[in-house]
């Protein structure tokens, strides 16, 4: 049931924006009930978390598997930090969140969001667990804490496109020579 309301919801939030979509919507999309929408999901900010989360378990480890499986350097944590940006953009809902009346009430949302950052550390700790066995990470790196770090240097660059960096070669370099060296041994 809480993924047909999810799968319900994406078009839903589509349709009438981050800002003014109901549970009702959501509830008479799905067909059922507004109160069973209200058993799977607390509230609206609830419901918009679990359509990212959703998108993040499904889309995410695909868009970083080719650069995951390369032998861990600096170089290729670069690139895998880069694969989740793009994988990022891909979101339906990701220009609606730019807005500049949504992305601060977004990047609360999202950051602040126990079960959106375990999504990412899901992803992101066998990554940098794989990276600090071959020294290539601190072996004092707080994991969890790396991985709220990526995910607000991510929200950042990506509220943020053009402020650092004009494409996506420049953020690459930006990333490689300031974001990663923070994480290397």
């Amino acid at each position: 049931m809480r993924d047909r309301i999810l799968q319900a919801a994406l078009p839903v939030i589509q349709r009438f924006t981050i800002a003014k979509f109901g549970m009702e919507d959501v509830a008479r999309a799905a067909g059922i009930a507004r109160q069973t929408v209200y058993k799977h999901f607390r509230s609206k900010d609830d419901l918009l978390v679990g359509v990212y989360v959703r998108h993040i378990e499904q889309l995410h480890p695909d868009a970083m598997r080719a650069a995951a499986v390369r032998a861990p350097s600096a170089a290729n944590l670069a690139e895998l930090f880069m694969a989740q940006l793009k994988a990022a953009r891909s979101f339906p809902l990701f220009d609606e969140a730019l807005d500049p009346r949504v992305a601060p009430y977004m990047a609360e949302l999202t950051l602040n969001a126990p079960n959106l950052i375990a999504a990412l550390e899901a992803i992101w700790i066998p990554i940098l667990e794989r990276y600090r066995n071959a020294k290539i990470v601190r072996s004092d790196l707080d994991l969890p804490g790396a991985v709220r770090w990526i995910a607000y240097q991510q929200f950042w660059l990506l509220t943020h496109p053009n402020v650092l960096a004009t494409d996506d070669g420049q953020r690459a370099a930006w990333v490689k020579n300031f974001m990663i060296p923070a994480f290397l041994a």
